[in-house]
């Protein structure tokens, strides 16, 4: 038997594109370092097995730090399809392969169908299919944090001028 959910849940299609953030880039050249100091050490233990061991140890340092963050810098760059989800307070930005929780602190108005999303080192670009959804999915956003600002980009501001 299936149970109703005690906290209505309401989701939105949306395509969405993480940016890069200050507190992002700072994060990753922290995973970088850790990333970098393992790397050197597998570089050494295995440099100490000769020639053989020091080409093996350089290209396990080149894989080891370079396509973690290959792949952290290329994720932030392409768009998602995925849904923008209400449960209560709860907001998150799902795709097929992730669900990341959101805490926006700012609305910054891209366009009549794309926001951005600031918040704490995360900040989300989604883009509606509908003017409709998008001005539902704000108007949940603000009941869930009422605290959140709302801002037009420049762009914006131009293009309505």
């Amino acid at each position: 038997m299936l149970e109703e959910p005690l906290v209505p849940v309401e989701e939105f299609p949306v395509e969405f594109r993480l940016l890069l953030s200050a507190k992002y880039v700072i994060a990753l050249v922290y995973v970088l370092f850790v990333s970098l100091a393992v790397g050197l050490f597998l570089l050494l233990a295995l440099g100490a097995l000769g020639n053989i061991g020091l080409v093996v140890g350089t290209v396990v340092l080149i894989v080891y730090v370079g396509l973690p963050l290959w792949a952290m810098l290329v994720k932030a760059r392409r768009s998602v399809q995925g849904w923008i989800r209400f449960q209560g307070k709860s907001i998150t930005v799902r795709s097929p392969d992730f669900p990341i929780p959101v805490y926006p602190e700012i609305i910054e108005w891209k366009s009549p169908l794309v926001i951005v999303l600031r918040g704490r080192g995360i900040n989300y670009e989604l883009s509606f299919l509908t003017t409709e959804s998008l001005t539902r999915a704000v108007a949940r956003i603000r009941t869930a944090n009422p605290k959140v600002q709302e801002v037009l980009a420049e762009t914006y501001k131009q293009d309505t001028r």
